[in-house]
């Protein structure tokens, strides 16, 4: 062979090979439904979600992670980075920094929560904020505000048509 050739052959096979590492880098980020989608959870459900800081929602919640966390080169591997961190009143915050290999899987979030702290007015409101909501304009406010909030993530896509027809039940039973 002449060397000419034999230098067109190894192109092609880095060529070949090069194509081959990126397709398989362009399906590393699908969770096992197929969709890119994953489902947060967290017990007790009803903690706030965030992204880098930002509010996502309530638990449960269904994502696609490209919407929420950066992706990028980090070392030689293309990946997700941020971090993830769940709330809820009288539980211990849940952080851990996301890679792909947790946004690959539904994440499930243990709180510990202290069982003598006083729920939240949104888990269980008494009598007297039901009652107060009625009068009280400001409190009427946060529960429009909350309607506006499930409306948006329900136009985003980000919660499913039975989780958003439950949180506004519940936000009206409220008013």
């Amino acid at each position: 062979m002449t060397r000419s050739r034999v230098g067109n052959i190894r192109f092609c096979l880095v060529l070949i090979s090069a194509t081959s590492l990126l397709m398989g880098c362009a399906s590393t980020n699908q969770s096992d439904n197929g969709q890119g989608k994953i489902k947060i959870a967290s017990q007790p459900a009803g903690a706030i979600v965030y992204a880098d800081g930002t509010e996502i929602g309530p638990t449960p919640i269904e994502i696609l992670p490209g919407n929420y966390f950066h992706s990028g080169f980090v070392g030689f591997s293309y990946r997700y980075y941020g971090k993830l961190t769940i709330r809820k009143a009288g539980c211990e915050t849940w952080s851990t920094e996301v890679n792909d290999s947790i946004l690959s899987k539904d994440v499930l979030a243990k709180l510990k929560c202290d069982p003598s702290a006083p729920l939240s007015s949104a888990a269980a409101p008494s009598s007297e904020s039901t009652t107060d909501s009625t009068s009280n304009p400001a409190a009427k406010d946060q529960y429009v505000d909350r309607l506006e909030r499930i409306e948006t993530l329900h136009k985003k896509g980000l919660i499913s048509d039975d989780e958003y027809k439950q949180l506004r039940t519940r936000i009206i039973e409220k008013l």
